[in-house]
């Protein structure tokens, strides 16, 4: 599935610059492609067993991933500095074994707890899609290049989020199945675009993303386990731009 989600965006690419090959370089549509990876900051992981009470591990690690997606979108012709664009986001942060801090409520230990242990391991895929405000600084221009050879920008938007949580290898979760957040975050990021042929441009990029997802687990006799954490993401992307 993942290959053909990046095939998907690649041929769109294609086509486009196929297409826009012969046409003057005006940066006003633009679709990109970008790929990278995604560091997830520690943080809390809350529990709260509907039988026994809630708890906490503390600073729970999360495994870098990789990251990808695509956006669509146009500069405006009377503010051509100004835009916006049409931004999907994949990454999985994963949570592997480890040993963390916890206090409170866990099962089958009960309460008044506190001390080391493991938290288990946990499948996260997040899925995000947003409207974007785009600001770019058109640099170095031309005849050519109308709209800058160079272009440093910044992006700003509010997700909505689709996370979905699994527990894996788990003693406290082993027979609860997986459950899906949808919230809105926040998203804030920059980069640097550099022309490389008349209607491509390659470009860097860094974002944080924000969301605090909250699922509920369930086991075959229905009692009941909310799992919340926070997900803050310092994610570092390269990626190519179709512009027409």
């Amino acid at each position: 599935m993942l290959r053909l989600r990046v095939a998907l965006l690649v041929g769109l690419i294609s086509v486009t610059a196929i297409g826009a090959g012969g046409r003057p370089a005006r940066a006003e549509w633009f679709a990109d492609l970008f790929a990278g990876i995604a560091m997830t900051q520690s943080a809390d992981l809350r529990l709260n067993d509907k039988a026994i009470g809630p708890g906490r591990f503390e600073d729970v690690e999360f495994d870098n991933a990789l990251a990808w997606g695509g956006r669509f979108g146009r500069f405006f012709d009377a503010l051509p500095f100004l835009g916006v664009g049409v931004d999907y986001f994949h990454f999985t942060p994963y949570i592997g074994p480890q040993s963390a801090r916890f206090h409170g409520c866990i099962y089958p230990d009960g309460c008044g707890n506190s001390g080391k242990g493991g938290p288990g391991s946990f499948d996260i895929t997040v899925n995000s899609i947003s409207v974007d405000l785009m600001l770019r600084l058109p640099l170095l221009k031309s005849a050519e290049a109308p709209w800058g050879r160079v272009q440093p920008y910044l992006m700003v938007g509010p997700p909505l989020f689709i996370t979905s949580i699994t527990p894996r290898n788990t003693q406290s979760f082993k027979n609860q199945d997986g459950d899906t957040d949808f919230s809105f975050g926040l998203k804030a990021g920059g980069g640097v675009a550099v022309q490389v042929f008349q209607n491509l441009m390659l470009f860097g990029e860094y974002r944080f993303t924000h969301v605090s997802p909250s699922v509920e687990l369930r086991d075959a006799n229905l009692s009941r386990v909310g799992l919340g954490t926070d997900l803050d993401t310092h994610t570092a992307l390269v990626g190519l731009s179709v512009r027409w």
